[in-house]
């Protein structure tokens, strides 16, 4: 099998080029708290008549994760709303499986009339940090290539493990790296950390991006949330949890979680 040429490798590539934004934690909260602001744990923003969020699965309250000024901090082709949330359920803890019932909760907003801080619900909050948005670019990691680029992939090709393939996946990391402009170098943390937008870094296993029921598209990366100094919430060995979202129907969601 001959080595395939970068530039042919950046063609094919330069398409799927999407941004994203990178949430950095900051050493200290801001002086004024915002309502509405960026923040993983402490209390949720919420409309005024809304309730604290109740797992389908067990009937106890959610727990509080984050929320998400996405048309502020969102420094990517965003997905249509402006505002989110996200809890989750310890007791049920879903992975995101089919079959499975409720345990997670992400509440959108295109926009917010009457928000106030909610009350506490019967669960501890976890405590609230803050984040620094920051722009980048992002495209699919090794195995997302088999759904975002099967031409690139066959050619590589594939997930066969040999070394013509090894080879040609060091050309293809070196062409994604030159694009992303990525500030990780290695390219097996391609996409890495705590970002909104842009492309999933897969944890460990196969690229898992949920399809939307009411179209044939793949949804769109909402929220990764890496292990982090920004939260406390924590899913399995060391996990990673990705929230997704449809871009046309996007009260239609996904989780999916990968542990190393």
């Amino acid at each position: 099998m001959a080595l395939l040429e970068e530039d042919r490798v950046r063609r094919l590539l330069r398409p799927l080029l999407r941004t994203r934004t990178v949430l950095e934690p900051v050493a200290s909260r801001p002086a004024e708290r915002e309502l509405t602001g960026t923040r993983f744990g402490g209390l949720p923003a919420m409309e005024d008549g809304e309730s604290w969020p109740v797992c389908d699965g067990c009937a106890d309250d959610l727990r509080f994760v984050a929320q998400v000024n996405n048309e502020r901090d969102g420094l990517h082709d965003r997905l249509p709303i402006a505002f989110f949330t996200f809890f989750y359920c310890w007791n049920c803890h879903p992975w995101g499986r089919s079959g499975e019932r409720g345990g997670w909760l992400v509440r959108s907003y295109t926009s917010l009339t009457d928000p106030h801080v909610a009350d506490a619900g019967d669960g501890p909050a976890f405590e609230e940090r803050h984040a620094l948005p920051l722009p980048g670019k992002s495209l699919p990691d090794g195995c997302g290539m088999s759904l975002h680029c099967p031409e690139l992939w066959d050619l590589v090709p594939g997930d066969s493990g040999g070394r013509d393939a090894w080879a040609n996946w060091r050309v293809v990391d070196s062409a994604s790296l030159d694009l992303t402009h990525e500030r990780v170098r290695a390219p097996h943390l391609r996409n890495a950390g705590v970002a909104i937008g842009g492309y999933p870094y897969w944890a460990n296993g196969g690229d898992q991006t949920p399809f939307c029921p009411d179209c044939p598209d793949p949804m769109e990366l909402l929220l990764q949330i890496r292990p982090t100094e920004l939260t406390d919430a924590s899913w399995g060995d060391v996990g990673t949890l990705y929230l997704f979202m449809c871009r046309e129907h996007t009260q239609r969601t996904g989780l999916r979680i990968q542990c190393t």
